[in-house]
C-alpha cells in the first residue's frame, strides 16, 4: 500500500534518483525527526526520499508515517502480520520495481534485514544508518549482533558518532565503506524563549523550584533509575527541586514504585509523551542523560540549541556534543555518586548555568547545523549510485 502525497515519478523518469527510506518505528523521535527533517530538505532536484516503515499489529497506529504525511512526503506503508514476515519482503521488491527505485537506506535490525535482501535481489544500492543498538534483553543481543554481521554487505554505512565509527572497525568493517554524519538540527526551526515558564504551571512546579527533567524513552539503557537515585540525593542536599521524566515506555511502573521507595514520589513528575518540546526545553533549568549506551542524542543537541545546559555521561556522541566544563559536564556512565554530584554544581555553582547556556548553544548552531548534514548525506548517494553506474544501472534492474 502507498500513499501519494506529492507525485511520483514514473519507470521511465531520468529526473531526481528515488530512495526508498525504510525505518521499524511508529514514533517521531530524535531519529525519526531527522530522517524526515533529511527528507523533507534535500535538493528534489537530486533525490526523492519516500518514507517507508512497517506496520501491523504492533504499529497500528502511526505517528512517523502520519507525520511524513504532514510534511508533505511520499509515504509508504508496508503491511505486516509479525515481526519477520516474508511477504514483506515480497512488498518491498514489488514495489520498488513499480516505483524506480534506485537504492534504499535502512536504519534498524528488520529494515537492515528486509532491505539489504530487496536491494540484492533488484541489483540496486543499500545504505545503512546505525543510529545506536539496544541490547535489554537477549533478543536485543542477539538483533544486535546479527544486525553488525549484516552491516558489512552495505555499499556504505553510515554512522552517527566517531566513536560507532571505532565500534565498527573493531568489527571488521572496511574504512571507506563507513561514513560519519553527525545528527543535525534544523536550527531556524528553534526559538529559544527562558520566559515561557506555561509548562512548569501546568506541572504545579512551584516558582521557586529549579526543574531538572530526563527526557527519552523510559527503558533499561536510559537508566532512569540512576538518575531518580541521584535525584533523591540532590533533594538531601537542596530543598527547592523538582525532577521531570518525559517520555513513556515500558520501565514506567518500576520507576513510579521507585520514585515512591527512595521517598522522592511528591518531587517527580511523570509527564509523558509531549509533542510541544520547545515548551518543555523553556521550563527547565538543568537537563540529565544518565544512559548507559547512545548514539548521537537528539535530546543532547535540542537542550544545548534551547540554551538549556547538560549533565550527561559520556557514551556513544554525546562527547562530540557536550564540552566538559564549558556548556555542560561530562560524567562515566553507572557512577551514582559523580552524577549527584555534577547535578548539584551544575544548579548551584555560581553563574555556571548562564555561562553554559551561552557556549552550547553557539556550538550547536555552529558546528550541528543540518545543511552540513544534507550536504554529507547527499555525498553519501552519490558515491553509492555512481558505483553503481549512476541513472542506467539502477533503473535496468528495476523497469
Amino acid at each position: 500500500m502507498i500513499t501519494s502525497h506529492r507525485a511520483g515519478c514514473a519507470a521511465a523518469d531520468v529526473g531526481p534518483r528515488r530512495i526508498l527510506d525504510l525505518r521499524d518505528s511508529p514514533w517521531v523521535d530524535g531519529p525519526g525527526r531527522t530522517i524526515l527533517d533529511t527528507a523533507s530538505m534535500i535538493d528534489p532536484q537530486r533525490y526523492r526520499i519516500v518514507v517507508g516503515a512497517f506496520s501491523g499489529p504492533r504499529h497500528a497506529e502511526h505517528a512517523y508515517l502520519d507525520d511524513a504525511g504532514r510534511r508533505g512526503l511520499e509515504t509508504y506503508r508496508i503491511s505486516e502480520r509479525r515481526s519477520l514476515d516474508l511477504d514483506v519482503l515480497h512488498q518491498i521488491v514489488a514495489w520498488c520495481r513499480r516505483n524506480a527505485v534506485h537504492a534504499i537506506h535502512t536504519h534498524d535490525f528488520r529494515s537492515d534485514l528486509y532491505g539489504l535482501t530487496a536491494a540484492r535481489r533488484l541489483r540496486i544500492p543499500a545504505v545503512a544508518t546505525c543510529h545506536g543498538w539496544i541490547a535489554n534483553d537477549r533478543k536485543g543481543r542477539l538483533y544486535t549482533r546479527l544486525d553488525k554481521l549484516l552491516l558489512r554487505f552495505f555499499e556504505r554505512v553510515i554512522v552517527v558518532s566517531e566513536r560507532m565509527r571505532e565500534q565498527l572497525l573493531q568489527q571488521g568493517l572496511a574504512p571507506d565503506r563507513i561514513a560519519v554524519v553527525q545528527n543535525a538540527l534544523v536550527v531556524e526551526n528553534y526559538a529559544p524563549d527562558r520566559g515561557d515558564r506555561s509548562v512548569r504551571r501546568e506541572w504545579g512546579v512551584p516558582d521557586d523550584h529549579r526543574l531538572v527533567g530526563k527526557i527519552g524513552r523510559l527503558s533499561p539503557e536510559k537508566c532512569q533509575d540512576l538518575f531518580l537515585r541521584a535525584a533523591a540525593r540532590l533533594a538531601q542536599s537542596a530543598g527547592g527541586v523538582t525532577f521531570v521524566l518525559v517520555g513513556i515506555g515500558p520501565e514506567e511502573a518500576r520507576l513510579r514504585q521507585l520514585a515512591a521507595d527512595i521517598g522522592i514520589a511528591d518531587r517527580v513528575v511523570f509527564a509523558g509523551y509531549r509533542s510541544d518540546m520547545q515548551r518543555v526545553y523553556n521550563s527547565l533549568d538543568l537537563v540529565v542523560q544518565s544512559s548507559s549506551t547512545e548514539g548521537m542524542p537528539n535530546v543532547i543537541l535540542e537542550a544545548l540549541l534551547m540554551r538549556v545546559p547538560v549533565v550527561a555521561t559520556n557514551v556513544g556522541g554525546t562527547g562530540e556534543l557536550v564540552i566538559d566544563g564549558v556548556s555542560g559536564r561530562l560524567v562515566p556512565p553507572n557512577d551514582l555518586v559523580t552524577l549527584a554530584e555534577a547535578m548539584h554544581s551544575a544548579l548551584y555553582g555560581s553563574g555556571r548555568l548562564s555561562q553554559w547556556a551561552d557556549a552550547g548553544e553557539r556550538h550547536v548552531r555552529d558546528k550541528f547545523s543540518h545543511a552540513v548534514r544534507l550536504r554529507r548525506i547527499a555525498a553519501v548517494y552519490d558515491r553509492v549510485l555512481a558505483a553503481r553506474g549512476g541513472f542506467a544501472t539502477a533503473q535496468s534492474a528495476v523497469v
